[in-house]
């Protein structure tokens, strides 16, 4: 505080003077130091008194000398100002100025102090102060009662602290829209290319049999493949993250060993991994934690992912796993780092750090936010550190260890799942027709119903081994069907599947025995496929 040198200066009545035209008036971005102090401009006595009862009341004070210094402070940041009436009608349009010159959410609350006998001009600019649209004005008629001042100051600060509520509230506002749609641009990008190679890939295919020949038709297949692949890895974390968010995911807890986990993981980035010199240092004994295996690897890969994109060719990638206390698994490279300030943002949902902008590298953002959440699920914590741009990345997750030494879960077997009879429920008469020949290729017997009443009707006549419903069927909800199959057929009711394209499940009484998000691949249909038949077969 800077009281002593006012004060001293104050003793005199200071002189209105002219604020400069070329101060910066904006009051936008006030210190957080400065945002609850009481600027004060009195008179004579009037300003030592004042401060020391505000600041006996527990207030910081700011006591400006000149209009000039009125002005700076208010630009500077400030809660309340205590204003004596004779330097306000001398300076209006200074404080006009400043004033207009706020922030939407700003309405800074001003104290005057009026003289008893003010002159008509006085209380002319008093009422056109008062009925200034972004001015909160008090009154008070001097000499003030100590107990009125102070009253008056806690008011207008606890009003001003509200003001900044709303301030920070837009703040966050503004930057989820500016990451909203930095997101969908970066959504357009990574969607763009696949689905132009699998267009380009459609138009070859277009050739006669003769002119496609066997192995441009294979190379075909494999493009579309590769691309459905990625458009289906982008679609799954976003339905993670909308997973997470409702609360929706749910861990297949297990026990974990994580050397194994990161040797399998690692696996699917062998060819990267090579170019990029990935280093694994494991433990030689095992460390097991308790957990979801399929999330866990996601971690990892995603883990991988970060590194492998923001680290240049040749450069160094280290992934180490430690146990103590907890298990810590610790991905370290020496790629494009991350800049100080956003550090504390990296596990946001859709936040992208411009040091790692890159053509065909940034992603949707998403990654890291999921790493953060399996994390957290599994009661542990990620945290990420970096010199700065050009100096590498460290980031980490912390995982409770499991108590004793608990035998890893096996796998479960791989054994074939024999021919099952299978009845698809879907509206879309492609997709359907394209899911049956899936279950067909698998060695299956699929049927079709494009209906929701047909498809319920049919499984009684048809007797399948498991049904495929999708839920936004046009006449009868996906549900629906469900709940009319099981009060029809009872215990005899074959499993039921759910498609869609939603990640919000049933809550409590779901009537569908497992789900399937479009789009759905191959493997998960398969181990749908070998979850439930076996249920079905104990049950004929």
């Amino acid at each position: 505080m800077d009281d002593s040198e006012s004060l001293t200066n104050s003793r005199q009545p200071p002189a209105a003077k002219a604020a400069d035209p070329d101060i910066d008036v904006t009051i936008d971005a006030p210190s957080r130091e400065h945002e609850e102090r009481v600027l004060l401009m009195l008179r004579g006595d009037d300003v030592r008194s004042a401060s020391d009862d505000i600041r006996g009341a527990g207030f910081t004070t700011h006591v400006c000398a000149s209009v000039e210094a009125l002005v700076a402070a208010m630009v500077d940041g400030a809660g309340v100002a205590v204003i004596a009436d004779e330097i306000v009608a001398g300076a209006m349009a200074e404080l006009f100025r400043v004033l207009d010159g706020q922030s939407t959410w700003s309405d800074l609350p001003v104290v005057v102090l009026v003289r008893p006998n003010a002159p008509p001009s006085a209380l002319a600019s008093m009422q056109a102060f008062e009925r200034h649209p972004k001015i909160k004005t008090t009154f008070l008629q001097r000499p003030v009662p100590t107990l009125s001042l102070i009253s008056a100051v806690r008011s207008g600060l606890q009003s001003r602290l509200r003001q900044y509520q709303v301030r920070d509230l837009l703040q966050t506002l503004e930057d989820e829209v500016k990451s909203r749609d930095a997101f969908l641009a970066m959504l357009g990008h990574e969607l763009r290319n696949p689905v132009t190679s699998i267009g380009y890939v459609a138009e070859i295919f277009d050739m006669s049999a003769e002119e496609l020949g066997p192995e441009r038709l294979k190379w075909g297949a494999g493009v579309i493949n590769r691309q459905v692949r990625h458009l289906s890895r982008l679609l799954d974390q976003l339905l993670d993250v909308a997973r997470v968010q409702s609360g929706k995911i749910e861990l297949e807890m297990g026990s974990v060993e994580l050397n194994a986990l990161v040797r399998q993981v690692v696996e699917s980035f062998e060819p990267g991994a090579r170019q990029r010199h990935l280093t694994l240092n494991l433990q030689e004994r095992p460390v097991v934690v308790r957990g979801d295996k399929v999330r866990l690897s996601q971690v990892v890969q995603n883990l991988l992912d970060n590194a492998f994109k923001y680290t240049d060719d040749q450069g160094a990638i280290e992934l180490r796993v430690e146990a103590d206390a907890d298990a810590a698994l610790t991905v370290t490279d020496n790629g494009r780092g991350i800049k100080k300030d956003a550090l504390p943002h990296v596990f946001k949902p859709f936040y992208q750090d411009a040091v790692g902008e890159r053509a065909g590298a940034a992603g949707l953002g998403l990654g890291l936010a999921m790493v953060d959440n399996i994390v957290r699920l599994h009661g542990g914590t990620a945290e990420a550190c970096s010199e700065g741009a050009g100096r590498g990345t460290t980031l980490t997750i912390r995982l409770p260890t499991a108590e004793g030494t608990a035998a890893v879960e096996t796998e479960k077997s791989d054994a074939p799942v024999p021919a099952l009879r299978l009845l698809v429920i879907e509206d879309d008469r492609e997709l359907a027709n394209v899911f049956a020949a899936l279950l067909s290729s698998l060695g299956h017997e699929p049927h079709v119903v494009y209906d929701g009443a047909g498809g319920a009707e049919r499984v009684g006549k048809l007797h399948p081994d498991m049904a495929f419903v999708d839920l936004g069927l046009p006449d009868i909800d996906g549900r629906d069907v469900a709940r009319r199959v099981r009060a029809e057929l009872g215990e005899e009711t074959p499993p039921l599947v759910a498609l869609t394209a939603y990640p919000q499940q049933d809550d409590g009484d779901s009537p569908f025995d497992d789900y399937l998000l479009k789009p759905v691949g191959r493997e998960r249909v398969e181990q749908v496929l070998k979850k439930l038949a076996p249920r079905r077969r104990q049950a004929g």
